[in-house]
Order: structure tokens, then sequence, then C-alpha cells
């Protein structure tokens, strides 16, 4: 006959195989702190470059090392393609975390500079790809207006926006577009984590 464990009975075999690492926890602590150091320092109106700067410099070692692993996972997490010209509001901020974070590495601090007018870019090029789209989609949209006006009186109206035909292309382009980008943008990523030697 079988011995029937209690459900206590068998997590203490599955748990006694584990080992708790005390250097993984270090790691963890102080990549998380640099997380937190980075996002109070986004996220907080008050919070100055100065101040952050101040205790970052704070650790030593092996310690500030992780703190700056931590820093730069933040920053690079706040790296992404903007929805609207709102994103140069809060980018000031991500430019100067960066350049805490690279230490006076005028390779580092130029790339994170240069990443403002990539957004910006991409942006302009986003408003002229749709701008583009509805110049080259006109006679089309015409066509069909004229048709539904005939259905729906002289004052109908059809924009682009409502076409979906139009809607499914201008999708197409600007997924494109965003690929693009965005593939630029992980190279720089990539770019950004060598110079400031985070895995």
């Amino acid at each position: 006959m079988a011995i029937i464990k209690s459900a206590w009975e068998l997590a203490l075999e599955k748990t006694e195989a584990l080992q708790v690492d005390p250097v993984k926890i270090k790691h963890d602590l102080k990549v998380k702190e640099g997380r937190q150091l980075a996002a109070t320092f986004l996220n907080d109106i008050d919070a100055t470059k100065e101040g952050t700067e101040k205790q970052f410099a704070q650790y030593e070692g092996e310690d500030k090392q992780l703190v700056k692993e931590g820093m730069a996972l933040t920053l690079l997490s706040n790296l992404s393609l903007p929805r609207s010209a709102a994103f140069k509001d809060g980018f000031a901020k991500v430019v100067q975390l960066g350049l805490i974070v690279a230490e006076g590495n005028e390779q580092a601090g130029e790339l994170i500079s240069q990443l403002e007018g990539f957004f910006s870019q991409y942006l302009e090029n986003q408003d002229e790809l749709v701008e583009r789209m509805k110049q080259q989609f006109a006679p089309h949209l015409e066509q069909k207006q004229a048709q539904l006006r005939q259905q729906y009186g002289p004052n109908f109206t059809l924009r682009p926006e409502q076409d979906p035909e139009f809607m499914k292309l201008l999708d197409k382009q600007l997924a494109q577009l965003d690929e693009q980008y965005t593939n630029i943008l992980s190279q720089a990523k990539e770019q950004l984590k060598q110079m400031l030697g985070i895995e």
C-alpha cells in the first residue's frame, strides 16, 4: 500500500534542493535600487540631476556597477517610439538620466542626445506618410464620395479616415515605418548597452 503524503510533506521534498544564493540576491537588490533611483528621477517633478548624481555617487565598486545597470535598464525601457510630439516634454529628463548613467562617456551621451532628433524625425516621417497617402488616395475617395452622394444626398462628405480601404493601406504603411524605426532604435539600444558596459 502506498504512503499518502500531505501537501506540506510534498512541498518540503520539492524545496529541499533549493539553495539561497546571497550573491544573486544582492545583485538583484542593487539592480532594483538602480531602477528605483532612475524611476524616481524620471517621475518626481522635484528630482534634480544633481541630487540623483549625488545619490548615485554614494555607491562604490561592484555596488555602483549594479545600480548603474538598474538605472540603464530603466533608461532603455523609456526609449521607445513616441506616439505624439508631447514626448518632448519628458524626454529632457530621459536625456539627463542617460548622461548620469554614461558617467562622462561622451559617445554614450552623444548617442542619447541624438535620440530626440531621431524621435522627432520619426514623427515627421509619420505625418508626411499620412499626407502622401491622403493625396494618392484622393481621386479614389472622390469617386467613392460621388457614389455615396447619389445615395445619401449632396451634403455627404467622406473623409479618408472614414474609408476602411484607406485605413487598411495606411495601417500597412505605418507598420512598415514603425518596423524600420524600431530596428534602428534596437540597434541604438544595443550600442548604448555596450558603451555603458551593461549586459
